[in-house]
């Protein structure tokens, strides 16, 4: 058993080190787990109700002491019952963790393209496989206000349910096209420019493959078009059309296309870790 003394007063074993930082740990991912619902808000409310005991306990006050102790003998209960939803959430997703277990994102920080990159292609392929016609635009370092402007301004989190929706046949933004970056939904309904070369070399194309080659030819966006007609997943960067590609080729090229983004990102981060261990 390792002993030694902290400030030469406390004997403390390194088991004890272990005990504090796995319990910290615990309550860290508790918290994550609690985030955003409404045991949170309920959490806070008991934790006023423990406040208002030691005030009680303070000041004297017996009759709000006895109250607030006899219901906290019930307060396992309770919990159980008003955080079942979430306690039920929690261990679900606790569950698929384990069953998905990735050291790397346990011990390192994820960049998220590998989650981005998954939500665009699994809402690219049920457009595919239900010949809905796309228009997607992945921004990268070249500002495209200009062309978000013309529809409707989103800056939404990017979610596959939210694509397909926005390209849903009939709705108000389906025949324009849905621009992102790497981080939100830009805008939806937005009107791309079409191409002035030789009319007769694009006639092949239809009216989305035309204007996803034109945008791509003008700045480095990578352009993903599915096609209503064959439910096809085509892609335009820079000069050039692939055309029927499959989901894992789309998944490819997304993060050669986003990679370098995510990557300057974990270096503006470590930098400014670097800065402000310096500024301490």
């Amino acid at each position: 058993m390792v002993l030694f003394k902290l400030f030469d007063i406390i004997d403390v074993r390194m088991a004890d080190i272990l005990d504090v930082l796995l319990i910290s740990i615990i309550l860290y991912y508790i918290f994550l787990l609690f985030r955003g619902t409404r045991a949170a808000q309920m959490l806070f409310g008991g934790l006023l109700l423990i406040l208002a005991w030691i005030i009680a306990q303070w000041w004297e006050l017996h009759t709000v002491v006895w109250l607030i102790s006899n219901l906290a003998t019930l307060g396992i209960i309770a919990i159980v019952i008003l955080f079942q939803p979430e306690i039920r959430s929690a261990l679900t997703r606790i569950g698929i963790a384990a069953s998905k277990l990735d050291l790397h994102n346990l011990f390192f920080h994820a960049s998220g393209l590998d989650d981005i990159t998954k939500t665009i292609a699994a809402a690219v392929q049920d457009l595919a496989k239900t010949h809905t016609g796309a228009l997607i635009v992945l921004e990268k370092r070249v500002g495209l206000r200009n062309y978000a402007d013309t529809g409707e301004i989103l800056d939404a989190r990017i979610s596959a349910r939210l694509l397909r929706a926005l390209f849903f046949p009939n709705s108000a933004l389906h025949d324009g096209a849905v621009i992102m970056n790497s981080k939100r939904i830009v805008a939806a309904g937005c009107i791309l420019p079409m191409p002035t070369g030789n009319a007769e070399k694009e006639a092949g194309y239809g009216m989305r493959h035309r204007a996803a080659k034109a945008l791509a030819a003008e700045c480095d966006a990578l352009v993903i078009v599915v096609s209503e007609e064959t439910g096809f997943i085509s892609i335009a960067y820079r000069n050039s059309l692939r055309r029927n590609i499959s989901v894992q080729e789309l998944k490819q090229e997304i993060i050669r296309h986003w990679g370098e983004l995510f990557n300057d990102v974990r270096e503006t981060e470590k930098s400014e870790a670097i800065a402000n261990e310096k500024a301490d």
